[in-house]
């Protein structure tokens, strides 16, 4: 007759948590294990350390707009106003820890609801790598999003970043194209800044 032996587990030497017939180590971002017999004492040792070097990675980062000229509330803003096809640049580095990004947006509060109607263009690369601005980027033509008056929105540009990645350089360039038919907000729209977020 075959009898399944089972293994007692404690911790730091303390008092025993249980038995089962094996265990599962896992480890998390930036563990490292380390796996002993002991022999004499009839046990394997397991030390857990952090990596070193490898702080947890910010993956989510916002850009606040550039040369703001005006303010909603408290946040600063800069001002697409009704009427004109409003430009607006912006450039910020994708935090290096970001291996893809998962979506890319750029907030804004409008002064009323309606349709914005808008588009965007991207250069983005390497920096300090013998690369042309040129060599990557992306647009996203004109088109309508549903908007509601006071409410922090997000507009979504991740077609417009489809292969950047962590430690490029873009240039971003926002069009609120109010002069259109379509844009139907009548009113000013405030534009706060970009939000990227991605996976290491």
């Amino acid at each position: 007759m075959s009898t399944t032996r089972k293994v007692t587990l404690r911790k730091d030497g303390g008092a025993d948590l249980g038995s089962a017939e094996r265990i599962n180590f896992i480890t998390g971002n930036n563990i490292i294990l380390a796996i002993a017999l002991d022999a004499a004492n009839k046990e394997f040792d397991v030390t857990i350390t952090a990596e070193a070097g490898l702080p947890p990675a910010w993956l989510d980062q916002f850009f606040p707009a550039v040369d703001p000229d005006t303010y909603k509330g408290a946040y600063a803003t800069v001002t697409m106003t009704d009427g004109v096809d409003i430009p607006i640049y912006q450039t910020f580095m994708i935090p290096k820890d970001i291996a893809t990004i998962t979506r890319a947006v750029v907030i804004i509060i409008p002064n009323a609801s309606g349709d914005l109607y808008w588009s965007c263009v991207t250069n983005f690369g390497r920096v300090c790598d013998d690369e042309d601005y040129q060599t990557h980027g992306d647009a996203i033509a004109l088109n309508a999003i549903a908007v509601t008056v006071d409410e922090i929105e997000c507009i979504d540009i991740s077609d417009a970043l489809t292969v950047a990645v962590g430690g490029d350089l873009v240039g971003l360039h926002f069009v609120r194209a109010a002069e259109n038919v379509l844009d139907t907000i009548g009113d000013t729209v405030h534009y706060i800044g970009v939000l990227i977020e991605g996976d290491s």
